[in-house]
């Protein structure tokens, strides 16, 4: 019975070195996907998808990718769980069946087939727990709070009580509809965010991310707080030709965060200003004269 337990909480099924492998493969297949339906090269091989079937197999790779990632709490020097293991071959498989027969899928939606119940179950409850080890728990139980009123806001008297919605259709709606994960915010991820960050680290690593952060440290570092006001310069001059906060941060908060902890700020303090200086940078003027909006 202890060697039961101690195989279900603590055995490994991956080494740490198919563990890397697997991540790097998954990292670059995830980019190429994004970069490629980004510049419509299926079109230019003939291929007419739904965009939903390119956002099921990015969402399939990232959540794959999650639960790898932090498996034993994140050591590379581990290997992967078994349970971390199968959710990640869960996600792929789900990702590549619901890519695959989406055309027929949308179809069998209004009848609420009890596989594609389990299948977008399955989907809703890796996501959320892929939240929850990526960025803890208070927005995990906001998404939560939100899940359970959608499946008992009924039994909520007054002005707050929602319409009563079934537990398979709430879930084909989170899981497969369009308007539910495979929307908008997951377009704007894999079709934005990803290429943004992609040609930003291009423009750090042959040195164009530096330009930016010697010409605000010429400019205001020699002023008290200087390295926080170099942080908000190179954010700005950034974001005037990225138009991205979250690119913005991958580039220059890769070198004002660090500045900044030698400064004396906290890392929190840091990390904030940071944010707060790329979103605010994303609003400057673009550098071809369109608007930002």
């Amino acid at each position: 019975m202890q060697q039961l337990g101690t195989f279900l909480f603590s055995g490994d099924i991956m080494s740490p070195d198919l563990r890397a492998r697997l991540l790097k493969i998954m990292g670059t297949t995830l980019t190429l996907i994004a970069l490629g339906w980004a510049g419509d090269l299926h079109r230019k091989m003939g291929l007419v998808l739904y965009t939903e079937q390119f956002l099921a197999i990015i969402l399939g790779l990232t959540i794959a990718f999650t639960f790898l990632l932090t498996s034993q709490k994140g050591d590379k020097s581990k290997g992967v769980l078994w349970y971390d293991a199968l959710a990640a071959f869960l996600s792929i498989t789900i990702s590549v069946y619901i890519a695959v027969f989406f055309a027929s899928l949308v179809n069998e939606l209004s009848y609420s087939p009890v596989h594609l119940v389990v299948i977008s179950s399955i989907i809703v409850l890796l996501v959320i727990e892929g939240l929850r080890r990526m960025v803890g728990w208070p927005l995990t139980i906001v998404i939560l709070s939100f899940v359970l009123f959608g499946m008992f806001g009924h039994l909520i008297p007054g002005q707050l009580s929602g319409r009563q919605v079934s537990f398979s259709r709430l879930f084909l709606y989170l899981g497969l509809d369009s308007n539910g994960i495979l929307g908008l915010p997951l377009i704007v991820g894999a079709t934005i965010v990803i290429p943004f960050i992609f040609f930003g680290q291009i423009l750090s690593k042959s040195g164009g991310s530096d330009f930016f952060t010697d010409l605000s440290v010429s400019l205001m570092g020699r002023f008290r707080g200087g390295s926080a006001k170099i942080a908000v310069v190179a954010s700005a001059l950034f974001g005037s030709i990225s138009g991205s906060a979250v690119s913005n941060v991958a580039t220059t908060g890769v070198i004002t965060i660090p500045l900044m902890t030698k400064s004396g700020y906290r890392a929190r303090v840091a990390a904030a200003i940071e944010a707060v200086a790329s979103t605010g940078g994303q609003l400057m003027p673009l550098s071809w004269g369109r608007p930002p909006f």
